[in-house]
């Protein structure tokens, strides 16, 4: 027994050395090789929904949104509760063509954390883009009303005319 708990724990040394390393990858703009490390530390441990995301993440700054998004959506079915998870998974739809998609995980990114003005503006901008200016107005309202600065730009002059529900 002694020696099991001994292997489990370098497995997950190892596996935690190569998800750390591959994070400072990815902040230094190194997303191949944080692509490449992260996918070491999901050989060791496949079940672990950060080390997906975070591959997932380094995947989509590499432009391949298909494998973000693949890695994004395992990650959720492992941990459905991370507003961050669907964010970026919303994103990286948007980047693939899928606007239904993207508001859709905006969405959900918001019913998690109804505080997150980044997916009120991003899914304002969706919904701009599909032509629904009046939700759009109303989340860009709401993420100017959580700090968001670049909303403003898009309430001043798309939403002028708009009141607010109260």
């Amino acid at each position: 027994m002694r020696y099991l708990f001994i292997l489990a724990y370098f497995l997950l040394s190892g596996c935690m050395i190569d998800y750390n390393l591959g994070l400072t990858k990815i902040k230094e703009g190194k997303f191949q090789e944080a692509t490449d490390l992260l996918s070491l530390a999901h050989a060791k441990y496949p079940k672990h929904p950060q080390i997906l995301f975070s591959r997932g993440i380094s995947r989509g700054f590499l432009e391949n949104y298909t494998g973000a998004v693949a890695d994004i959506t395992r990650a959720i079915r492992l941990e459905d509760d991370h507003a961050d998870y669907y964010f970026y998974r919303a994103y990286f739809k948007s980047k693939m063509g899928n606007e239904k998609g993207a508001i859709s995980d905006y969405s959900k990114s918001i019913a998690i954390y109804p505080y997150y003005p980044e997916a009120y503006f991003n899914r304002g901008v969706k919904l701009m883009s599909t032509g629904n200016v009046t939700d759009a107005c109303y989340d860009f309202q709401y993420a100017a009303d959580l700090g968001d600065t670049l909303s403003l730009g898009y309430l001043n002059i798309y939403c002028r005319s708009l009141k607010r529900p109260e």
